[in-house]
């Protein structure tokens, strides 16, 4: 992409993961098609009508606050955001 925004390369990782929110009581599956130390992108289905915000559980083990920063049809693009409250 020529107008690339991000400060940090992506690596493909090709990852299962879980969106959780509503305190836990919500889970998606989602794949992980790509993570930054900002941000990933993620693979959810269409008809999805996922929260602004969520915590990202990666299958590595990894967890993450997340903001939702682009959607294009199965695909959003989120930011990892530090405080829970911002």
């Amino acid at each position: 992409m020529a107008d690339e925004q991000r400060n940090h390369a992506r690596a493909h990782v090709l990852r299962r993961g879980k969106i959780v929110f509503r305190r836990g009581y919500a889970v998606i599956d989602c794949v992980v098609l790509d993570v930054s130390p900002e941000g990933a992108r993620l693979r959810v289905g269409a008809w999805l009508d996922l929260p602004e915000r969520f915590e990202l559980r990666i299958e590595s083990g990894a967890v993450h606050d997340a903001r939702v920063r682009y959607r294009h049809l199965e695909e959003i693009g989120v930011q990892f955001v530090e405080d829970r409250a911002a």
